[in-house]
């Protein structure tokens, strides 16, 4: 159950935590009724990355500094169009440490037609991509993996030397030969089986603290 759960802990940690994306509010252009420029905020809502600016961005190099202020790594700019034709939208992601365009997704979306699912799907396209984040250093995995195997051997240990305990009452209170001889004999196994468990948990749980610190 301990291991299990600093291994559950490791790979959650692996995870990085800032992989969320600012996002700039859309220019409007030409007729801003057909430009819908609110399914773009809507779109990226669902998507359950992004942050909302407040604010448009000229391009994206805005967008870059806005995000570094930020503290995050990417940012979106977007254009909404009002066409004749409906709308017309353009996505740019752009990397914060370049303030370079990364990426961008152009798409038009008929008047009338719901624009959310189209704009969040050219937001997915857009953070595939994103560098991918390297997952959690194995030998760092290992570590925890000792770490927590020794941790689950002295929680052992503590609860064989709760039962030698009892054991150890048992034959104290024994008003026969036979009772205290069986109490006393589960008394030593008990407490020498708790002794090994002490020591190994101890030793294991050292080790993997110090592998993955020291190491």
């Amino acid at each position: 159950m301990a291991l299990s759960g600093v291994m559950t802990l490791v790979l959650a940690l692996g995870a990085a935590a800032g992989d969320r994306l600012l996002l700039c509010r859309p220019n409007v252009a030409g007729d801003a009724a057909l430009a819908r420029p609110e399914a773009v905020l809507e779109a990226a809502r669902r998507a359950e990355r992004f942050l909302d600016y407040g604010v448009p961005c000229v391009d994206a190099g805005e967008s870059a500094r806005a995000a570094r202020r930020a503290g995050l790594a990417h940012a979106v700019s977007a254009t909404a169009e009002g066409r004749v034709d409906g709308s017309h939208y353009v996505l740019v992601l752009a990397d914060v440490a370049t303030e370079a365009e990364r990426a961008r997704q152009s798409l038009d979306v008929a008047p009338g037609a719901d624009a959310v699912p189209p704009l969040r799907a050219s937001l997915a396209k857009l953070m595939e991509t994103l560098p991918r984040k390297p997952g959690p250093d194995p030998k760092h995995v290992a570590a925890w993996a000792v770490a927590g195997a020794g941790a689950a051997a002295v929680i052992a240990g503590v609860v064989v030397a709760g039962q030698a305990r009892d054991a150890a009452d048992r034959a104290n209170s024994a008003a026969d030969l036979g009772t205290w001889v069986e109490a006393r004999d589960e008394w030593e196994r008990k407490r020498t089986t708790s002794g090994v468990l002490f020591g190994v948990g101890a030793a294991a749980l050292a080790a993997g603290l110090t592998w993955r610190f020291a190491f």
